[in-house]
């Protein structure tokens, strides 16, 4: 895959779409299965310190489920859902898989171009191979594989 071409702006915008759709509507499934566990347990309203860990904990249920969807399948078959879809797989820069190691630090880059309000992402506007902050940091890039 070496020479495979760069993959299309819109198709990466409507993958990350995709995967952000499917990824809302698995932690809405799981969040409401966590309060349908916690909630009937509860004999007094929830206080404010209740509230704040609870939010704090779908919280992080949220965030863990984004770095297993996005490790597990970047790294295992180089495509998520979204990017089955639309025809886009992540490599290394010189073609190979990426491999579990780069997918998490795919993600962690991913994390930090949330940290910038998304100005990590900018450089996919820019760049010949449009890799963003998250595929700087891991060596990674998408390409198309239709």
């Amino acid at each position: 895959m070496s020479g495979a071409r760069p993959a299309a702006r819109w198709r990466l915008l409507a993958a990350a779409l995709t995967d952000a759709a499917l990824g809302t509507a698995l932690w809405t499934l799981a969040a409401m299965w966590l309060l349908v566990a916690v909630l009937p347990w509860r004999r007094h309203p929830l206080d404010v310190l209740d509230l704040a860990l609870l939010s704090t904990m779908l919280t992080l249920l949220g965030v863990m489920l984004h770095v297993v969807y996005h490790t597990v399948l970047i790294g295992g078959c180089g495509q998520t859902v979204g990017k089955m879809l639309l025809g886009i797989a992540v490599v290394r820069r010189s073609g190979g898989p990426a491999g579990y190691g780069r997918a998490l630090l795919r993600v962690l880059g991913g994390g930090l171009c949330v940290l910038t309000l998304g100005l990590g992402k900018l450089p996919v506007l820019f760049t010949r191979e449009r890799r963003g902050l998250s595929d700087l940091i891991a060596g990674t890039r998408p390409v198309s594989v239709t």
